[in-house]
């Protein structure tokens, strides 16, 4: 009687429980340019959410947009969701632009704060040169000629961009309809790259109310059943004022995000070759290669999340070949020119092929990155040239005479090792010799040193 007593107590506090959990909402911040990184946080952070039962999942967003990819993979996470989800565009200043627009239209409910905005969502080509028309056509000259399109002379040229957009208006709208939102005013934002404010959106029937901040949110959907994707009702139950459970992004999640800023990846580029040609010119120096290293390889892993243009990766590297060969050839500056000039198309053009202005190489960081590298660069060179015209100081003759440090125990009649001249060399001694003693090099046989212990400190 008494275990069934414990039982029973046991199974009355988890019940209790149940409805708790229930009761929260999760909330989950959009705020960076919509990458494979992003991806990763939103839909891993609704499948969360989900498995602890939430009752409300709060998307709050404030992003550019970004790849079309990502964002069908976010939207696909929010229709499976079996929490509601919820877009809030905040706070002030925020933009649902791009592909957060099309984020927000997969949610069961749209609400943005007062100076916010959502919209211009017109794709833009992630294919080299390819121009992006948003012009509407003109009506022909004379009657049975083409419409122009202006600054198109190829009407094939925009073909596969055109593909793209047709479906994702497609899309937009079977989404928008499902919604009971205007589907006609969502296709203008992706085809003539319209942007509305919150009071617009409102009146248009883009979203679902104006908010000042969460707590009219959730006041709103506790008064207000939530139409589901699959058509069906299903009513919030969240206590006044509701437990908010925020989902951060991961240590690694918030590491990648600093990856896939392109400003920060060019850095590591140009860090990386100034480390590795430190190295190659100074062998066994150790830390600058390890630096230079670690940056190149964290540049490939940034090419994962951006998309780099192969034309302005090699335009860098033949900026370094030019600022390389500046002080080897007699070119009267020309070359050096050519090699800052190269770096600067090379570093617009690195990330030319990213979809939104975000997830390019800003103009006015560039300038001051590839001058201080071209500095340090030439600077390098200089003293490796200054290195190479130095006297060899090598030989029988000139090491003959030299004080040295045994590094290695030398037994009678056995080698050792021992730091002379800047480099470990083996040795023989006739008598023996502990590690640390001083020696004096007393002839060179091939690659092997004869020492004798140093008594009077030798040639420096």
């Amino acid at each position: 009687m008494k275990r069934f007593g414990t039982l029973f107590a046991t199974a009355i506090i988890l019940l209790a429980s149940l409805p708790a959990a229930a009761q929260s909402a999760y909330r989950i911040i959009l705020d960076q340019p919509i990458t494979p990184v992003t991806q990763e946080y939103v839909v891993h952070a609704i499948e969360k959410a989900n498995a602890a039962n939430a009752a409300l999942i709060l998307l709050q967003i404030d992003t550019p947009g970004g790849f079309v990819n990502s964002v069908e993979a976010i939207q696909r996470a929010i229709l499976e969701s079996k929490a509601p989800v919820v877009a809030y565009v905040a706070p002030v200043n925020a933009r649902a632009a791009s592909g957060g627009a099309l984020v927000a239209l997969a949610c069961d409910v749209i609400a943005m704060a007062p100076g916010t905005a959502i919209g211009a969502a017109h794709p833009v080509s992630a294919i080299p040169f390819l121009p992006t028309p948003t012009v509407p056509e003109q009506p022909p000259a004379q009657p049975g000629a083409q419409p122009e399109k202006p600054g198109q002379k190829n009407p094939a040229e925009d073909v596969m961009l055109q593909k793209v957009l047709n479906d994702l208006s497609a899309h937009a709208r079977s989404l928008a309809e499902r919604r009971g939102r205007n589907a006609g005013a969502f296709e203008k934002m992706l085809r003539e790259s319209t942007s509305l404010s919150e009071k617009e959106a409102l009146d248009q029937h883009v979203i679902e109310l104006v908010a000042n901040d969460e707590g009219q949110v959730f006041a709103y959907v506790r008064s207000h059943p939530i139409k589901r994707f699959d058509g069906t009702m299903q009513a919030v139950v969240l206590p006044d004022p509701p437990d908010v459970r925020q989902i951060n992004p991961t240590r690694l999640q918030r590491f990648l995000f600093g990856l896939a800023n392109p400003n920060f990846t060019l850095v590591l580029l140009l860090l990386g070759i100034i480390g590795l040609y430190a190295e190659f010119k100074a062998p066994g120096m150790i830390f600058p290669g390890i630096i230079g290293g670690i940056c190149i390889l964290l540049f490939a892993l940034s090419t994962q999340m951006l998309p780099i243009n192969m034309v302005g990766l090699l335009l860098i590297l033949l900026g370094v070949a030019f600022l390389i060969l500046e002080l080897k050839v007699v070119s009267y500056g020309m070359l050096g020119i050519g090699g800052v000039v190269s770096l600067l198309i090379g570093s617009l053009l690195l990330y030319r092929n990213s979809p939104i202005p975000e997830l390019k190489v800003s103009l006015i960081f560039i300038v001051p990155v590839v001058l201080a590298f071209a500095a340090i660069l030439l600077f390098l060179v200089t003293l490796a040239v200054r290195a190479f015209r130095n006297p060899v100081m090598t030989g029988d003759s000139l090491l003959v005479g030299h004080a040295g440090t045994v590094s290695q125990p030398i037994a009678s009649g056995k080698k050792g090792k021992v730091f002379v001249a800047g480099e470990y060399w083996d040795a023989v001694s006739e008598t023996p010799l502990d590690a640390g003693q001083r020696v004096i090099v007393t002839a060179v046989n091939g690659m092997v040193l004869e020492v004798k212990p140093d008594s009077n400190g030798g040639n420096p």
